[in-house]
């Protein structure tokens, strides 16, 4: 027996469409949906992608990348499609990257800590960060760098646009069955399909969205210990 050599099986967002207009008995195999009715799907599609954002449910990517640093400048705004940057358990943002050498890890400051040091224009290796997120996500560093490097960091940004047909889910593929069912019970309540198939349909979206959430949980390793004997008293 023969097994493929590839495992990417990725539904395109008019391939989406399609199987949810199908899910929801609007479409035989054969057919395809068309003009106003991708429309619709699309404007479903985008409404369910900010539905999740505003949960906070697998709205981001977290993705490593760098910041250039220029010689003399202490403020740098990050990318437009920049949500937020990841910062670890010990309050490190990122870590200084020079030309040269090795590289230093950044902490974060709050404005309070960023307002109260002495001198904000001395220069130097940064070692401190203020991240602000105002209109933009824009950084601070202190001591302002001495000398052209750059910021390597993870940078949290929202899911992209399925602004054209081709385009794939900017989540984890796990995400494609959840996303093609709640699709479907809205392009089923747009298209007045029975309200029955509508709430089998709703059902089956959010059984798909649990086991998603659950998938894109991080797991560690847990080993649980019983005490060989009681210790203590009655009270």
């Amino acid at each position: 027996m023969t097994t493929s050599a590839t495992s990417t099986f990725e539904l395109s967002r008019d391939r989406l469409i399609r199987r949810a207009f199908q899910m929801a008995g609007l479409l035989e195999a054969a057919q395809s949906a068309e003009g106003d009715d991708v429309a619709l799907a699309s404007d479903i599609l985008g409404m369910e992608l900010l539905s999740l954002q505003t949960e906070g449910v697998v709205v981001t990517w977290a993705e490593r990348t760098t910041l250039a640093l220029v010689a003399s400048t202490a403020g740098y705004t990050f990318p437009t499609d920049t949500l937020d940057v990841a910062i670890d358990p010990s309050n490190i943002a990122g870590t200084i990257v020079p030309s040269a050498g090795s590289e230093t890890p950044v902490s974060v400051m709050s404005r309070a800590e960023y307002l109260a040091l002495p001198n904000k224009d001395m220069e130097g290796t940064p070692t401190r960060v203020l991240i602000e997120r105002l209109s933009s996500v824009a950084a601070t560093f202190w001591p302002v760098p001495a000398d052209t490097s750059s910021f390597r960091y993870a940078k949290v940004r929202f899911p992209r646009d399925m602004d054209t047909g081709a385009r794939t889910l900017d989540l984890s593929r796990r995400w494609q069955k959840a996303i093609c069912f709640a699709m479907a019970y809205q392009l089923g309540l747009a298209k007045s399909i029975p309200l029955d198939r509508v709430a089998f349909l709703r059902g089956e979206a959010e059984k798909a969205r649990k086991a998603a959430i659950l998938s894109d949980n991080e797991r560690g390793h847990a080993q649980i210990y019983v005490a060989s004997s009681y210790r203590g008293g009655w009270t």
